[in-house]
């Protein structure tokens, strides 16, 4: 009967992972559109704005170089998290792949751990540097230097640490496995 239930759980977790590997290709997809679709979707601001340090109107108003660089610096945050998303994506497709407690899938999920805390770390930066760029036109005195924080960062920066650690600790007990192994 345990055998029957460990074969189920396994294939469960197959099954789960390729799941969550075709959410995480999904959800990079919509990380690098994100800023795009802030300044030339109508009407999605509005749902995304919460944490911007300009506003939108501000932001609409740019144009040339000062477009662009707003919009490059706006992008630094979601290529990190799309990198961390890619590497829990690929966590995912090794235990679809039945390739669970080895040391690839660990390292991928400490990769998705330290880009959620890098992400998070220069989310604020970001944040300033674009306030900095969209209002450079202005007349001395009227530009802006804003910095955004939350309780989310504060949480994320928890999460992306308690990550870490867990691939660690996971990290630690796969080598512990492969010495006892060896002693067999």
């Amino acid at each position: 009967m345990s055998t029957i239930l460990k074969t189920d759980t396994l294939k469960n977790v197959r099954n789960v992972s390729t799941v969550l590997y075709w959410a995480c290709a999904l959800a990079i997809i919509f990380q690098i559109c994100l800023v795009p679709l802030i300044w030339y979707v109508p009407g999605w601001v509005e749902a995304s704005s919460s944490q911007m340090t300009v506003s939108i109107a501000e932001l609409h108003s740019l144009s040339g170089w000062q477009k662009y660089a707003t919009m490059g610096v706006m992008m630094i945050p979601s290529l990190v998290m799309s990198y961390g998303l890619d590497r829990l994506r690929r966590m995912f497709g090794a235990f679809a792949k039945n390739t669970i407690f080895h040391s690839e899938p660990i390292m991928h999920l400490r990769a998705f751990g330290i880009a959620l805390l890098a992400q998070t770390l220069i989310k604020p930066l970001a944040g300033a540097a674009t306030s900095v760029l969209a209002t450079f036109h202005r007349p001395a005195g009227e530009r802006v230097l804003s910095i955004g924080l939350s309780n989310a960062e504060a949480s994320t920066l928890f999460l992306g640490a308690l990550i870490i650690v867990i691939a660690w600790v996971l990290g630690e007990a796969v080598r512990i496995d492969d010495e006892n192994r060896s002693f067999v």
